[in-house]
């Protein structure tokens, strides 16, 4: 079938969503099959407009904050944003680490909402952001929500891609660590997609029912962030402010 010339962008759209380190032209052309000219013409066409970017040193292509302001625009409408963002700037000035709000959406992890940390500490990640879920302590909490055939499901066809030095990259190793979380009711990333980084999330549910429709997670520097911190302390403020936003929402 042939694909028109929206068709074509939208999947070169796509790839470039999926790598946020960037992806060079030959990279598009031969991972899509477009001619290397088909593939320069529809990224020179987003440029202007800053849906896509261009690194000045390694030439990769990555997406522009253009796409940021339309998702920004779709994301102000969801009422689980706008119920959430006090309960999230209250959790964050009360532990003084950066805090994210997330869903998972068509088996990715989505930032919907993130307040920073005022100051040290600066992650690649902000308001739209797309990752894998299985390196990240929100990620594997909303996995811990579906049942292993859906979570082999999302990973039938790709693999475990390891991020960080304590990546957990086998199905089997993965599904595990899900039974775990469920009978916790929270989950930890030890330096598990950054190396040097530690997060802690817990859930929010569909009121009136077990069903996790999104996670909170504190994420912060190992140093500030240490094993006996996340056990005293931001476990329960991570926890309390999830139960809060979840009493507050009309499903």
């Amino acid at each position: 079938m042939k694909l028109s010339s929206l068709e074509k962008s939208l999947k070169v759209v796509s790839l470039l969503s999926e790598n946020q380190r960037g992806v060079s032209l030959t990279k598009i052309s031969q991972t899509l099959g477009f001619p290397m000219s088909t593939v320069h013409h529809i990224l020179s066409t987003l440029l202007p407009d800053d849906y896509v970017t261009q690194d000045p040193k390694t030439k990769e292509y990555s997406l522009g904050f253009g796409f940021l302001k339309i998702s920004k625009r779709i994301l102000d409408n969801i009422d689980l944003r706008r119920t959430a963002h006090d309960h999230l700037v209250a959790l964050s000035e009360k532990c003084d680490e950066t805090v994210h709000l997330y869903i998972l959406r068509k088996g990715m992890l989505a930032t919907i909402d993130m307040i920073p940390k005022q100051s040290g500490l600066s992650l690649a990640s902000f308001v739209g952001f797309t990752v894998d879920p299985h390196p990240s302590s929100a990620g594997k909490l909303l996995l811990s929500g579906l049942s292993n055939e859906q979570v082999r499901a999302i990973y039938k066809d790709r693999p475990l891609k390891r991020y960080g030095k304590n990546t957990i990259t086998i199905i089997s190793d993965l599904l595990a660590e899900l039974e775990n979380i469920r009978k916790l009711g929270y989950a930890i990333d030890n330096e598990e997609f950054y190396e040097g980084i530690r997060c802690v999330a817990a859930p929010v549910r569909k009121g009136g029912s077990n069903r996790i429709a999104a996670a909170i997670s504190i994420t912060g520097s190992i140093f500030t962030m240490t094993i006996e911190r996340i056990n005293r302390e931001l476990i329960v403020m991570a926890k309390e402010t999830a139960d809060k936003i979840s009493a507050q929402m009309a499903w």
